[in-house]
């Protein structure tokens, strides 16, 4: 359902069925408010290098994101919200590749987005097995990130962007998710 109003998403994983999420690249499991999926080697190869995801259509530029994940063994945990392209991206990885990056204009080769923090978000090895929280505050271009016990202050032209799409996937291992909402602030 599209509308002129702005759209957000609550999934409290209660059952596999839920109006607007898709889950792909992997058997995603639903029990106690909890969705779980086990990275399977082969699809990651098929997907070219692209592990297990959950994605859902939202419409906002001002809003607020949060859910609690537990990532267990897992190379990597990728939150993006998309648009025309990529918008802003958060990468937890188990190198030192870490990092909050947000693009002003469509993602391209060319444009590969700009780094929004001076200190990277912490290892996925950081949070092996814990749960943790992840909040992300957007308004008129600014927010605040919260992955776990790492904070960060942001400032960049990507976070008042149109954002249709929010996903979270990950690489490797096994991750489980809970209260994942999405809601709009603005009108």
């Amino acid at each position: 359902m599209l509308t002129a109003e702005p759209v957000g998403v609550t999934d409290e994983f209660s059952s596999s069925d839920h109006p607007t999420r898709q889950a792909l690249r992997g058997e995603w499991v639903y029990q106690d408010g909890v969705a779980f999926c086990e990275s399977d080697p082969e699809l990651y190869k098929e997907f070219k290098n692209h592990g297990p995801i959950l994605r859902w259509p939202c419409e906002l530029s001002d809003g607020a994101m949060e859910f609690e994940v537990k990532p267990e063994g897992c190379q990597r945990l990728v939150i993006t919200f998309n648009g025309d392209g990529h918008i802003f991206r958060i990468t937890m990885r188990d190198d030192e590749g870490s990092r909050v990056i947000g693009w002003v204009g469509k993602s391209s080769k060319e444009n590969k987005g700009d780094l929004l923090t001076q200190i990277p978000p912490p290892k996925i090895t950081a949070i092996d097995g814990q749960w943790i929280k992840v909040s992300l505050e957007m308004t008129e271009g600014g927010g605040r990130l919260q992955l776990g016990d790492y904070t960060a202050d942001l400032d960049h032209e990507s976070l008042a962007r149109l954002k249709q799409e929010f996903t979270i996937s990950f690489a490797a291992g096994s991750c489980a998710l809970r209260g994942v909402s999405v809601q709009a602030t603005n009108s």
